[in-house]
């Protein structure tokens, strides 16, 4: 069976990065399912929280490759467009998760996140339901 495209939200990394038990992370566990695709913003979101907090880069640490996606001036379009029925609609969620949302929605590709509530906000906008993806055997 082949797998399926989709973005990782900066929260999956953070959530694998912070497990104990990182065989049946997130992360881990959507590798089955899913060709993992990072946003640019994420780069930048996930290497902050590693700097800020003193440790060396958290993907180099991964050791694991992702097919990076440059941002845009498609993507940027969508975003301002995106933003404003935002803010109409009094449900900001912020410039860098509406550019990666914008990402999704060009690309057409599915986020896994763990920040469910905040991004569903977003019309149109496919979330991978975490409840689906399986578990490792130990």
């Amino acid at each position: 069976m082949a797998r399926r495209d989709a973005i990782l939200d900066s929260s999956i990394i953070i959530q694998h990065v912070r497990a104990g038990n990182k065989r049946n992370s997130i992360l881990a566990r959507s590798e089955l399912l899913f060709k993992h695709h990072l946003s640019v913003i994420s780069i930048y979101e996930i290497e902050l929280g590693a700097y800020r907090s003193g440790r060396s880069s958290d993907l180099d640490a991964l050791q694991k490759s992702f097919i990076v996606l440059p941002f845009t001036k498609e993507m940027a379009m969508r975003t301002a467009r995106l933003d404003v029925d935002l803010i109409r609609r009094n449900l900001q969620i912020g410039i860098k998760d509406t550019m990666i949302a914008a990402t999704c929605l060009v690309h057409n590709f599915p986020l896994l996140t763990v920040n469910v509530r905040h991004f569903n906000r977003v019309e149109g906008l496919q979330l991978i339901d975490l409840n689906t993806l399986p578990f490792i055997d130990e």
